[in-house]
């Protein structure tokens, strides 16, 4: 599932990109589409005629300054559209890299999880993220009865990714802020979804400790101990 909504999203993606452009390229050839037509009609006219010599040449200037506009407007046409290209080939390439001035970085839904007395719950939260303030804007999607939240605003000091053993969801990561004590767990919709997010806040992966340094760390621990033990053994008779 998550595999299919990731490629309708690519697919969608694609085809406004596409959208845009074709648009784009309508609007701009309209300029001389039209207008070549009807010079050339009144080129052809004028040429036809012998008695409208005297007309011709009082149109002539007229029609080199509309030959000449109409060259230089093609010329600007073939050049935005190679522009337009390149920005969608790079669009295409890095979707989630583009942003407006005065946008987040990333924004988009949330679940968080909160510990109550009762037990854990999953809280659903629009979020907007911004990196270079790293502020972490958190909006509640389900208001409590007779009490009304607004956005949070948290700034955040570290984010890692939670390791999959250590919690019964999928796509969670860990961030740590200086409003709130403790660690906050959220989840995102997907893998996909969650990298973005980690990437954005600069997340880090778990370390993961060896099952072969662990025994050794034990192994060590043991011999330590049967030195002590040694030692005290023969300290004992020395005393007396």
């Amino acid at each position: 599932a998550d595999l299919q909504v990731d490629k309708e999203r690519h697919n969608f993606f694609e085809s406004s990109l596409d959208y845009v452009y074709q648009i784009q390229e309508v609007q701009e050839s309209k300029k001389f589409n039209i207008v070549e037509p009807v010079l050339a009609f009144l080129h052809s006219l004028f040429i036809s005629n012998s008695l409208t010599v005297e007309l011709t040449q009082d149109f002539l200037p007229y029609k080199q300054q509309l030959q000449l506009s109409l060259q230089n407007t093609r010329n600007h046409f073939s050049s935005t559209r190679e522009e337009m290209e390149e920005l969608k080939k790079r669009m295409k390439e890095a979707p989630q890299t583009c942003k407006l001035p005065g946008q987040p970085t990333i924004e988009g839904y949330l679940y968080t999880q909160e510990k109550w007395a009762l037990g854990i719950s999953w809280v659903k939260y629009y979020c907007q993220y911004e990196k270079e303030t790293k502020t972490l804007t958190m909006t509640p999607m389900e208001q409590k009865p007779g009490a009304k939240q607004g956005p949070l605003d948290l700034t955040l000091k570290y984010c890692v990714r939670r390791k999959t053993e250590s919690i019964d969801k999928r796509f969670c990561f860990d961030i740590e802020t200086n409003e709130r004590p403790g660690t906050i767990t959220l989840q995102a919709l997907s893998e996909a979804n969650r990298r973005l997010w980690m990437e954005a806040m600069d997340g880090k992966e778990p370390i993961y400790h060896s099952p072969i340094t662990k025994r050794e760390e034990r192994y060590q621990g043991f011999l330590n101990c049967r030195e002590h033990l040694t030692s005290s053994a023969c300290i004992a008779p020395q005393s007396r």
